[in-house]
This record gives structure tokens, sequence and C-alpha cells, in this order.
């Protein structure tokens, strides 16, 4: 990270600027007169110069600048007790009550890399996952016309159904919440527990992976998910229900959770990514 050089390069700046503005005066322009008279004014008194210390001497201490201590960042816990100290950083970020309620409070920091990191296949299962899931069940509305019929390897027609948009209110609140989130804090604290989530990412099996990239390209694949057009078509052939439409089924599962929320809290979603990916 580059940040203390750009902020380096501003402190550069600001002294120069000080300096000319309010430290160095340029000479005032001498008006051409048709005639130039010499006035002389008085000699001033000059003032006696202040008596050096002798040499050796030790200077007095009420002389010595007060030099401005600054203090040393707590060290971070050790990934296995770092719990309670993330848990507090989050209730500051969402507040303690919805903290509480959304999200999970056992090994936050290995559920977060890994729900991160499984936004990019096929499925989260619930097992890793880092929040509590939405209130209520999924909701849906039964497709009596298709306009495509579509059978299974028996030759029987496969139910089809659409999303019902009442099923977007339910994302709601997790979109809420991650609005209300400062971007600049969210970053600040993903930046000062970095090493614990670089640390949770090889724990995983990427022994020479870079969360912080990896976290990039999840937030550019969420950021490319497409808008959808008109109700949400979907097919269920066994226990789960896929989208109708081949190239929304081949979607990760992170760009398929905001085709559930619907079209106004994902366009929520990704302006929020936008700005956490810019400050990145």
């Amino acid at each position: 990270m580059k940040n203390w050089i750009i902020g380096a390069i501003l402190v550069l700046v600001a002294a120069t600027a000080y300096y000319y503005f309010a430290v160095y005066q340029p000479p005032a322009p001498v008006e051409e007169t048709a005639e130039q008279v010499v006035i002389v004014e008085p000699v001033k008194e000059v003032e006696k110069a202040p008596e050096l210390a002798e040499p050796g001497a030790a200077p007095d201490p009420a002389d010595r600048p007060e030099i401005p201590m600054e203090a040393e960042p707590a060290p971070l816990p050790s990934l296995v007790e770092s719990d309670p100290v993330v848990l507090e950083s989050l209730g500051g970020l969402l507040s303690e009550p919805v903290a509480n309620r959304y999200v999970i409070n056992d090994n936050v920091i290995s559920r977060v890399v890994a729900t991160i990191d499984m936004l990019g296949g096929r499925q989260v299962p619930a097992v890793v996952q880092a929040l509590e899931g939405p209130e209520g069940s999924f909701q849906v509305m039964v497709n009596d016309s298709p306009e495509t019929v579509i059978n299974n390897e028996a030759g029987d027609p496969i139910p089809q159904f659409f999303i019902d948009p009442s099923n977007y209110a339910r994302y709601t609140p997790y979109v809420d919440m991650l609005e209300a989130a400062d971007t600049a804090e969210v970053v600040a604290n993903y930046r000062s527990f970095y090493p614990l989530f670089q640390e949770a990412y090889q724990q995983m099996g990427y022994a020479d992976g870079d969360f912080n990239a990896r976290l990039i390209a999840i937030i550019d694949e969420l950021l490319a998910t497409p808008e959808v057009t008109g109700p949400v078509q979907l097919i269920k052939p066994e226990a789960y229900f896929l989208y109708t439409d081949p190239k929304l089924e081949a979607l990760s599962a992170g760009q398929k959770i905001l085709l559930r929320m619907g079209n106004d809290n994902a366009a929520r979603v990704k302006s929020k990514l936008a700005e956490v990916r810019a400050s990145l």
C-alpha cells in the first residue's frame, strides 16, 4: 500500500504552499517618479542578542520543544482469538443490534473470506456463510402458460415459475445495512485486519494466494451482473429452482444473489461496491 507515499507528497506540497504564501513575501514594486527622493530614517536600536549558554552546559528543560508522541496501534489478536475484536468493530460500523442480528458470531473473518471466495463459484454452502439468511422462504409464482415447454428426460414437462417481486423485500434490510456503512471506515477496518484476512485465505488452501486480489476480482464480477428486464423465469426439475435462461443459470453464486434481490436492490448494492472498489 502506498498511502504513506501519497501522504508525504501532500505534506510537501502543503509545506511549499505555506512557505510561498505565508513566509516568503516578494518585494513590493518600486514606483518610478520624475525625481527620486531619498528619505533617511532614524537608525533603530539593535536589540541585544540573547546570551549563549556556556559550552557543555545542559539546556534548560523548559526550553526544549515538546515532541508529540504517536500512539502505537494495538497489536492484532490471533485469527482464532479475533472474534470479539472483529465483532466490536462491526458493531461500530453497522450498529451493535444490526451486527448481532445478521452477523454469525463465530469464526467471523474465516467465514467472510470463505463466503467472498465462494461467491465466484456455483454456490455458497450454509456452513461457511458469514450472514444469517433472509427471513421467510423464497417466493415464486407459477407460470401456467410458458412460452416454451421444457421436458425432463422422461418426457414430462418441467414446472416453470417466476420470481415473485414480493421476494425482493426480503433482501432490502441487507441492502440498507450495506448502504448505511461508511465506505471509508469499512475500507480502513478491512486494512487494519488485513493480515488476518490473508491468513484465513491461505488456510483455505491458497498458500500463495492474495486475498485482496480475490476480493477485487469478486467485486468486479458482481458489478458485471446483467440486469434482467421483465419477470425472471425459473424451472424446478428437482429440489432446487434453476434459471430458465441458460446464460443466467451459468452465472456465479454472487451474481445470482443479485438477481434474486431485484434490479433496484441490485443497483444499490452495485453502487456501494463501486465505492469500495475505488477505495481499494
